[in-house]
């Protein structure tokens, strides 16, 4: 166990590089940004994941299970620790909005239970079998309101727990 973690969340990342994204050391040489972190004593990387990113067009696909992969056994082979931030959402899920993924809208109850179940299952060892296990898991985002609820709820729970 660490003293302490210097982490940060690298979830846009693999976009900006796609997009031509390049990183410099503070002498101007290139270098790969993972590189940059450690050597500047960053320990702890985050990624968000959201479950099918693809539903909303604004999300370009990224933070996706097959992306998450790709990302975390990157930060698993620069030695960093990794935190997994499940959003259960297609997209952001914070205090302004926490939306049900596209795939779960009509689940309740015990079917959304075993849905949240199932999904978080998947995952865990889907990254388990690539080899990057995340060492910390942070489930939800910025949800004041409680994991999954619409935005409806919101203001009732809200008000309620004031």
């Amino acid at each position: 166990m660490l003293d302490y973690y210097k982490g940060m969340d690298i979830s846009f990342l693999q976009e900006y590089l796609e997009k031509g994204m390049k990183t410099y050391d503070l002498d101007g040489t290139l270098i790969d940004p993972l590189k940059l972190a450690k050597k500047h004593g960053v320990n702890a990387m985050r990624l968000r994941i959201w479950h099918t990113p693809e539903n909303v067009p604004e999300s370009g696909g990224y933070c996706s299970l097959e992306r998450t992969i790709v990302m975390a056994k990157k930060i698993k082979q620069e030695g960093f620790d990794f935190l997994l931030d499940f959003h259960y959402s297609d997209w952001w899920a914070d205090p302004g909005q926490q939306r049900k993924p596209k795939a779960w809208e009509n689940l309740h109850g015990t079917e959304l239970e075993e849905a949240v179940y199932t999904y978080t299952i998947k995952v865990l060892c889907a990254l388990k079998e690539a080899g990057a296990m995340p060492d910390m898991v942070q489930i939800g985002n910025e949800i004041r309101s409680g994991l999954l609820f619409l935005m409806e709820n919101y203001q009732i729970m809200y008000q309620w727990c004031v």
